[in-house]
């Protein structure tokens, strides 16, 4: 399995970089990037997904429970306050 900072290292990443990332089937890899939100670049049939967008798909599809968000702010707080 290729290291999770190597990928981010490429500009592009491949449907077996997500299976990996995501750790899911390559099934699911597949369907993700058939979805209409999901940032792909299609080059004759090779599929290949732009790794800053995917970042930021990831980001916005990820529910963060409002007491972790809560937490993060305090703790952010305290840093400022600290240093």
């Amino acid at each position: 399995m290729e290291n999770k900072n190597v990928i981010f290292e490429k500009t592009y990443l491949t449907v077996a970089d997500i299976k990996s990332y995501l750790n899911i089937s390559s099934t699911a890899a597949y369907e993700l990037t058939h979805r209409k939100d999901f940032p792909t670049c299609k080059i004759g049939s090779s599929i290949r997904v732009p790794t800053e967008l995917f970042l930021r798909w990831i980001d916005y599809h990820t529910h963060v429970p409002a007491e972790l968000l809560e937490e993060k702010a305090l703790n952010r707080k305290e840093a400022l306050r600290v240093g």
